[in-house]
């Protein structure tokens, strides 16, 4: 039997595969309780002969973990390996802890580029396996709700919350004095710039969902600077394609997985040079007249992160899974 845990206390919308039961974890006062308590719920729901998929990667190795520490063997796939290379304490914790699950010869996981996967190798100084399972892409009634919004002439978005580079969008505002840019950010980020903001920057924080798409679909371009190569970022990448507003991004491991050369909507940046984003940014709103140019970025996500062609990779990765273990 496949079991699929999520970190949330109520049922929401996750794609899994037919015949597959969903595992809720409990309510709790704080995320890390939610995550152990869900983990624990999963770990006692399953047995050695199930696989346990996990959408929140850290739950996957607390489960791991959990069934060690029990003398319990549990299969277990974290589903979209997040882990960035941080000199922090917490991250060379949380390294240690991966790097222990992912040795393990019953826990694997997915990854959301396979380059991802190349970096996170190196990173271990191992040649761990991963799945790979792109991003679901299923923002397509975005453009249904926003799409009347008409973009205010010369006008820029950025927001976020992890792996924003935010110096460098500031930075970018400023050598574009003639263009106005709209910063969605958290509030610990608003007061590290409340007093250094460029005059031509509407600088927001803790805004609701809504807002925050309200504001990307008032903007003409959507710039998102990127500082690690761990995935950020993606969800507001496929918003903006399915609001249809063009983007410029960093070049990743893990933008480069999804944002092709010769899209005309989507661009990705090697440099940290301002003036290589700016004159980016420039021939994006040149393309902005072009019939038709605002399609191409979305209509790759509709073929190849579709809801079943995400269905087909976890069926397929299932599969795997028990060829694996039958050897």
């Amino acid at each position: 039997m496949e079991y699929f845990l999520i970190d949330s206390p109520k049922e929401t919308y996750y794609p899994r595969t037919p015949g597959s039961q969903l595992i809720n974890s409990p309510a709790a006062s704080c995320k890390a309780i939610m995550w152990i308590k869900g983990a624990w719920r999963a770990v006692n729901s399953t047995s050695e002969e199930d696989i346990l998929l996990c959408y929140l990667d850290i739950q996957a190795v607390i489960c791991w973990w959990l069934a060690k520490l029990t003398f319990r063997h549990r299969n277990i796939v974290a589903i979209n390996l997040l882990l960035k290379d941080k000199p922090s304490i917490k991250n060379r914790i949380a390294s240690w802890m991966y790097f222990k699950a992912l040795s393990s010869e019953n826990f694997h996981a997915t990854v959301t580029s396979l380059e991802y996967g190349q970096w996170l190798n190196r990173k271990f100084g191992k040649n761990f396996y991963y799945y790979h399972l792109p991003d679901l892409y299923i923002y397509n009634d975005l453009g249904t709700r926003y799409g009347d919004i008409k973009p205010k002439d010369n006008t820029v978005f950025c927001g976020g919350t992890n792996g924003r580079d935010w110096n460098m969008i500031f930075k970018i505002a400023e050598a574009m004095p003639d263009m106005t840019f709209t910063i969605v950010m958290p509030g610990s980020i608003h007061k590290r710039f409340v007093n250094n903001i460029p005059p031509n920057v509407v600088a927001m924080h803790d805004v609701s969902l809504d807002t925050f798409l309200r504001e990307m679909a008032s903007s003409q371009i959507v710039c998102l600077p990127l500082d690690t190569e761990a995935p950020a970022g993606l969800i507001v990448l496929f918003e903006a394609a399915a609001i249809g507003r063009p983007i410029v991004t960093s070049s990743t491991v893990t933008t480069r997985a999804y944002i092709r050369k010769g899209m005309s909507d989507a661009c990705i940046i090697t440099t940290n040079d301002t003036s290589e984003w700016v004159k980016t940014i420039r021939i994006l709103m040149h393309n902005i007249s072009m019939p038709n140019a605002n399609q191409k970025f979305n209509d790759y996500l509709n073929s190849f992160c579709s809801e079943q062609k995400y269905v087909e990779s976890l069926q397929s990765i299932i599969k795997q899974y028990y060829t694996h273990k039958m050897r």
